[in-house]
């Protein structure tokens, strides 16, 4: 798409479309209202100064939650193991997820916690 120099509709359009408007993660599908549109966002799936960190291969959608659920994967990558050469998309992509899906767990027991309004039947 040209002439747009934003993420939804010039950047990152692409990235979304490939994805289905879909975050990788956790599945929130941006094509179901503006609200979830407009909460996508593009997730590079390898560490700042790797040679294919800006191929769009190697970037996804991700809703805002999971793109920065666990904003130090790649600083904690060496204590975790974590490998990124050789690795497809969809590898990285599940690699990736695990620490996505810990950290929305981690949120949704706070939430139930402390926010969830508790409902008298």
């Amino acid at each position: 798409m040209k002439g747009f120099d934003d993420s939804l509709r010039g950047y990152s359009f692409e990235v979304h479309k490939r994805d289905d408007f879909m975050c990788r993660y956790c599945g929130l599908d941006g094509a179901v209202s503006l609200e979830s549109w407009l909460s996508l966002s593009r997730d590079h799936l390898l560490p700042k100064g790797h040679a294919e960190r800006e191929n769009d291969e190697f970037i996804v959608t991700a809703c805002m939650f999971c793109n920065t659920a666990d904003n130090r994967y790649f600083e904690n990558a060496e204590e975790r193991n974590l490998q990124f050469d050789g690795m497809t998309q969809e590898q990285l992509v599940v690699q990736r997820n695990e620490w996505v899906q810990r950290t929305r767990s981690d949120y949704r027991d706070f939430w139930e916690k402390n926010v969830a309004k508790r409902r008298i039947d």
